[in-house]
């Protein structure tokens, strides 16, 4: 019963559409067969490792060459028909086979060269089975197009060498015949035929008794008759004998062939398996990298965390930035959500989308968002259950499901349920839901339910382990926006949504004169609770925004100060050359004039003058360096006091003073919230005004880089980098950015260019040309 109603809930959920989704990735038919049979397991172990198999299959994909996966096809038939005793295997049968052990000779291959990079897939095919003998015998022995070749063996090329020689010979006789029997009109036509594999004449069905031999046949018409001259037969004969012969030599080479094969069946079996599975592993990578799938974390703990989850099946039809994401969590004192709002709102989806990646993860495979979850078994119930043929409403159909979900449902069960407690009366429906989701608080699981009930939104405020979630509405636009709200319970909006469709003003009016004040009091609530979360989150988002911005400012000021220090050092260490310089030509000098003295070679007055001359040179070198000095290290000339504006000598925005310690020459400045401490000597008093808090958002990010290197990343952590990458361009100015993806197999530069296609800044891309690195850079315009 229970494994049952597990498929039950996966088919409610969307389950098999998602693995036909996710089957389409496949390169062969068996791989898209092991996708479709997938479910979770409870094998904890099991999941973890396919995981890391996608994970690696991830930068397979990306970064290395493609997997030789030609002639990949399923030849379990074949290998088994291949043990069967005096089974013989056709021709086209044993070429599948052939280009099977190639594939599986190649792919082991290709991961014995690559153990450091692909541990987990390395050890994986390492059970794959190769047999070149067999596989040589079979390409050595038949042809592309599936004929048995001359040299398949000696007895057979003797047959055929036999073959063509008599089949020589009896044409040129047969050229003769025809020859001759064409000068006295006795031929239908001027050419020699075939049936049954004996060569015949096309006789007019008058001359037949005039030609010796045997009709093989008549045409349609009955006008020509296929006749086998009686001087050809004894050759026609031969010819026959000797085309059974190659029958019978072709024959015993397939057996033979086919008996190779046999007897490494078993093994090529497993390897079936194998490459079924590097398959839908492939299939499943590729899923991830289109539609965004990030590694789930399979937890000992009792907790579910999902973080930005879509359900696949909107994401492949709206595109993933028009599906709004979901966040939930479920722990040991929050074990269930009671989700309200308006029809249409997305309550259903909201369901489906828990259920799905959840299903997603522990069936092995990446889940649309961020996702923490320990073992699971899902219980659903979702959609309309009536049934004629059984006489059953939807209340009774409904009943008798969750009577089956609790009796087999256990602490590890996640139970999502839509509509709970609909189709009777609402006070009793209630009451029922409400002793079902004790039900539930008493087993320890985790669930979802969906209402419209106010009672029951009463109910989760007065357990803290349920929380009240809902759908949002906006009430100006009257339409759901399909924004998750947690904490908060919703409206159903029934007399807001029946007016939108055209009902009567006075129907609705008549109707609201029949809502007690009590349901009136709550709906407001709810409705004021949710303007207030709505604002707070606006605010939120905003604080989030400011607290980034500042964070960067930040960054900026400790790099520029960095710089600073650094073009000190250089300075220092410039001066100090310089003066050595200096020190070594007046050392130089000096000794040239005493030696010129010495040795009288010129006259007094010519030495003094070079000297004056070279003194003069060592001089004016000083005085520059000085004058540099000077300029570099010069000091505030007014003294400078608390609340002064002013700049830094690394850079023009202004700060104010906001502390100074003259005992160590030091000041601290504010730069737009940010403090530094900076010495007096590197301030200037200004006139210019810090930029107050309202103006901190015109911040311009100076050192935006040019270019981006996202070689050798997975496609989601590329993306993330890409995101910051074109705002700082678009806050620093720059029109033109460089992407550097490179080549690989074309999977990084598909999912960045994807993603520039949907990006709101970015107004044109395009491959960089020859020069500028071809189709391994993007260039973008923003």
């Amino acid at each position: 019963m229970q494994e049952k109603l597990v498929k039950d809930a996966l088919k409610q959920i969307e389950f098999p559409e998602v693995l036909e989704l996710i089957s389409k990735f496949c390169y062969s038919e068996l791989g898209k067969e092991l996708i479709l049979s997938h479910v979770p397991k409870e094998e904890t172990f099991w999941i973890r490792r396919e995981l890391e198999y996608i994970e690696e299959m991830l930068n397979v994909l990306t970064l290395d060459d493609p997997l030789p996966f030609e002639g990949l096809t399923d030849i379990r038939q074949k290998l088994y028909k291949s043990m069967v005793v005096n089974t013989v295997l056709s021709s086209d049968e044993l070429l599948s086979v052939a280009d099977f052990f190639r594939v599986s000779r190649f792919v082991k291959s290709y991961f014995r060269t690559r153990y450091e990079k692909y541990p987990n897939l390395s050890e994986h095919s390492t059970f794959l089975h190769e047999n070149r003998m067999t596989e040589k015998h079979i390409t050595e022995a038949i042809d592309d197009t599936g004929n048995i070749k001359d040299t398949a063996s000696r007895e057979l090329g003797r047959i055929r060498h036999e073959i063509r020689e008599k089949s020589a010979r009896l044409r040129i006789r047969m050229q003769k015949i025809l020859k001759r029997v064409s000068e006295e009109s006795m031929l239908q036509e001027d050419f020699i035929s075939l049936r049954e594999g004996r060569f015949v004449l096309p006789v007019k069905a008058e001359n037949k008794r005039q030609i010796p031999g045997i009709i093989h046949g008549v045409s349609q018409t009955g006008a020509t008759v296929f006749l086998e001259p009686s001087e050809i037969i004894e050759m026609n004969n031969e010819l026959s004998l000797l085309a059974n012969e190659e029958k019978r030599e072709i024959y015993r080479i397939l057996g033979n062939l086919t008996k190779e094969v046999g007897d490494d069946a078993r093994d090529f079996l497993r390897s079936v398996e194998i490459l079924s599975h590097i398959d839908s592993l492939m299939a499943k990578a590729r899923f991830a990298l289109d539609f965004g799938g990030i590694k789930p974390e399979i937890m000992d703990e009792n907790w579910i965390y999902m973080r930005g989850i879509r359900h696949p099946l909107l994401v492949a039809s709206k595109g993933a930035k028009k599906v709004i994401p979901l966040n939930i969590e479920f722990k040991d004192d929050l074990r269930g959500h009671l989700i309200s709002g308006p029809n249409a709102g997305g309550k259903t989806v909201a369901l489906k989308s828990v259920g799905v990646n959840i299903a997603m993860a522990l069936s092995g495979i990446f889940p649309l968002g961020e996702c923490k979850t320990n073992y699971r078994t899902l219980f659903s119930l979702i959609g309309d259950h009536q049934s004629i043929t059984n006489d059953l409403s939807t209340f009774s159909s409904q009943i008798l499901k969750m009577k089956d979900i609790i009796d087999n449902c256990t602490k590890e069960s996640l139970v999502l349920i839509d509509e709970i407690g609909s189709g009777t009366d609402p006070q009793e429906g209630s009451a029922l839901s409400a002793g079902i989701l004790d039900t539930f608080l008493e087993l320890k699981l985790f669930f979802i339910a969906t209402t419209h009930q106010s009672s029951l939104k009463s109910y989760a405020l007065t357990h803290s382990e349920i929380k009240n979630d809902s759908l949002e509405f906006d009430e100006k636009n009257l339409h759901p926006t399909y924004k998750f709200l947690e904490g908060i319970p919703g409206n159903s909006y029934a007399f807001v949504l029946a007016e939108n469709l055209g009902l009567n003003r006075l129907v609705i009016e008549r109707a609201k004169k029949y809502v007690g004040s009590g349901q009136t009091e709550m709906e407001e609530s709810i409705r004021i609770l949710q303007q207030f979360k709505s604002e707070a989150e606006q605010f939120r988002m905003v604080a989030e925004e400011e607290k980034l911005k500042a964070e960067k400012l930040r960054k900026d000021y400790e790099q520029r100060l960095s710089d600073i220090k650094a073009k000190k050092a250089v300075y220092v260490s410039e001066a100090k050359n310089e003066a050595d310089d200096i020190l070594q030509r007046a050392n130089a000098l000096i000794e040239n004039t005493i030696k010129e003295i010495r040795e009288e070679k010129r006259a007094v007055t010519e030495i003094r003058k070079d000297f004056v001359k070279g003194k003069k040179e060592i001089s004016d070198k000083v005085k520059s360096i000085e004058d540099k000095v000077k300029k570099e290290t010069k000091k505030v000339a007014e003294v400078l006091k608390i609340g002064d504006a002013v700049t830094s000598e690394s850079s023009t925005a202004p700060g104010i003073v906001v502390e100074i310690d003259e005992s160590k020459n030091y000041a601290t400045v504010d730069f737009n919230g940010v403090k530094f401490k900076l010495e007096l000597s590197k301030l200037t008093k200004t006139n210019i005004k810090s930029k107050t808090k309202s103006e901190f958002s015109d911040y311009i990010k100076f050192d935006a880089k040019l270019s981006l290197d996202l070689r050798g990343m997975r496609a989601d952590e590329a993306i993330r980098l890409l995101e910051d990458f074109i705002s700082d361009g678009v806050r620093g100015h720059v029109n033109n950015l460089t992407i550097i993806h490179g080549k690989g197999t074309g999977a990084l530069r598909f999912a960045v260019q994807q993603y520039l296609g949907v990006h709101p800044l970015v107004v044109s891309y395009r491959d960089g040309d020859l020069v500028e690195g071809g189709a391994g850079v993007t260039i973008v315009e923003v």
